[in-house]
């Protein structure tokens, strides 16, 4: 059977909508955001301009031979990777099983997340752990890009298009990590009667959590978008933009 033919066979669907349009822009997307961010992480520098701190930097302190970011990329792209919704972007648009619905799939043998390495992707819950602490470190990244225009990054207000976009981000992060699955089962997982506090919690994130995907790229764009804002500053190659 040659190539063509077994392509046929795989993709074979009664589908007459365009259901490829979506698995090629996910994987281009996705791909793109991931390269771009691997590129940025090993660069090493034009992470900071006066008061803005890349977003891919969270942490902005390193060696002279590793980048600050290696220190920290690890945490927010690992909460992505093992996300359920991320999960559901590269296995259709990447591994193509299933490339959509009712679409025919590569046949393979099917164990799920429980053999190797898919198992190591039920550590989300811990990466949800770790990426909140990240959350708060940038709404204070965040907060100093309006708060800390004086000299020597001291107090003084300001709002910079560098602001807008850093906020921005910042914001998008936020819901995306409320909205998480396993964020919403921490607080009503397993558990039969809810008291009113908690209830009221577990409706909001069960709110936030129906957009989910959209928090999810919204999150992941803003976050180059900052990135390359702060890197064009900060490498001279435009001026900033200020606002008030």
């Amino acid at each position: 059977m040659n190539f063509m033919e077994r392509s046929e066979r795989v993709f074979t669907t009664s589908r007459q909508d365009a259901w490829w349009a979506e698995t090629i822009v996910s994987a281009t997307v996705f791909i793109l955001a991931i390269i771009y961010s691997l590129i940025r992480a090993i660069e090493g520098k034009f992470f900071e301009w006066g008061p803005y701190i890349s977003p891919i930097y969270s942490i902005p302190f390193g060696t002279a031979w590793i980048s600050p970011a290696i220190f920290t990329l690890w945490v927010p792209a690992g909460y992505r990777i093992t996300c359920y919704f991320c999960r559901r972007v590269y296995y259709r648009s990447i591994f193509m099983d299933p490339p959509a619905c009712a679409v025919r799939e590569p046949k393979r043998e099917y164990k799920g997340e429980s053999a190797f390495p898919y198992i190591l992707l039920n550590i989300h819950r811990y990466f949800l752990y770790l990426v909140i602490i990240f959350v708060f470190i940038h709404w204070y990244h965040a907060l100093s890009s309006i708060f800390m225009w004086g000299e020597n990054r001291s107090f003084g207000f300001g709002i910079g298009l560098g602001s807008v976009f850093i906020i921005l981000d910042t914001v998008l992060l936020t819901l995306y990590v409320l909205s998480c699955h396993s964020l919403r089962y921490v607080f009503g997982g397993k558990e039969g009667f809810l008291g009113p506090t908690r209830y009221k919690i577990w409706e909001f994130l069960s709110r936030l959590n129906e957009n989910h995907g959209f928090f999810f790229w919204a999150s992941l764009l803003s976050v180059v978008v900052a990135d390359l804002y702060v890197r064009l500053v900060a490498s001279g190659t435009i001026n900033d933009i200020r606002i008030f």
